[in-house]
């Protein structure tokens, strides 16, 4: 689809809302202008270097595999309100993890690879204290469970990270693609101010038109109040993200032992290396 098509979409459905519209299109030129001037540096990587994550790395996982990647790095990742794509809580934006700190990806791959704890004080509060279980750890339950009986907390919540969901992980083997985007240049910060999860880019009534509205109401009270089912961790930015940022891609397991998957993302990716779940580069 061409430029001129999404701005008709936009003025379509934004019609009756000027500043989300001119939010909306103003996203869309930060967009191409990235487009048409970000140039990825060559690859500072070689096989079997371990890959440093800096802080504002951006990544995304694909459910397509290999197709999604294909359609990505042809097309752009862009929201679904301008392509089929799955139902979300922000129609208006892509979801992708965006890192609070430094990691290695082989640290980063065991933290989200973990699970999410949750304890309410009692069943009054709807304070909820949370904390990452990384998946090293999770073998030392007993340890956690003790830590909770003793503070007597009423009620526990256990589950997967987001991440290990739609990420490749340790976890599980459906998803095999893992789109690592540098998030450290003029560029991308542009595109970072369309952030809708961020209560300092938007307010709660100028971030209405972009959030699903059967979602709005406990949306406002979950961006004031994140915590590790919340997370600070990601970001939903308004309309997209050009496959020029792709520096990296972090297959799984599947992935990794197939060599003609691998020579055919070195063919889509020819400037971006390839790392496994040990966080290692394994094609360059």
């Amino acid at each position: 689809m061409k430029k001129e098509e999404y701005v008709n979409i936009i003025n379509n459905r934004l019609n009756d809302n000027e500043k989300a519209r001119n939010t909306l299109l103003n996203q869309i030129e930060a967009y191409y202008k990235a487009l048409n001037e970000y140039k990825m540096k060559q690859s500072k990587y070689k096989v079997g270097d371990r890959v440093f994550l800096e802080k504002g790395t951006l990544m995304h996982g694909t459910y397509k595999n290999i197709m999604g990647l294909k359609y990505i790095v042809k097309n752009g990742l862009i929201s679904s309100w301008f392509v089929s794509g799955r139902k979300s809580k922000y129609p208006s934006s892509v979801g992708v993890w965006n890192l609070n700190k430094d990691y290695y990806l082989d640290e980063y791959i065991d933290f989200y690879s973990g699970g999410t704890f949750g304890y309410y004080e009692n069943k009054l509060t709807n304070v909820c204290i949370s904390e990452v279980v990384p998946y090293s750890r999770l073998s030392n339950l007993a340890n956690i469970i003790n830590r909770i009986k003793q503070k007597e907390y009423h009620m526990w919540l256990f589950e997967q990270t987001k991440e290990s969901r739609f990420l490749p992980s340790l976890v599980q083997d459906s998803i095999q693609i893992g789109i690592i985007f540098n998030g450290n240049n003029e560029y991308i910060e542009l595109l970072k101010k369309g952030d809708v999860l961020s209560s300092e880019n938007f307010n709660d009534e100028d971030v209405k038109p972009f959030v699903n509205p059967g979602y709005y109401e406990r949306f406002l009270t979950d961006r004031k109040n994140m915590n590790d089912f919340f997370t600070d961790r990601e970001s939903a930015i308004l309309f997209g993200i050009p496959s020029v940022f792709i520096e990296g891609i972090l297959v799984g397991r599947n992935y990794e032992k197939d060599e003609e998957r691998l020579k055919e993302i070195k063919r889509i990716l020819p400037d971006a290396y390839i790392c496994n779940l040990d966080g290692i580069v394994i094609y360059e």
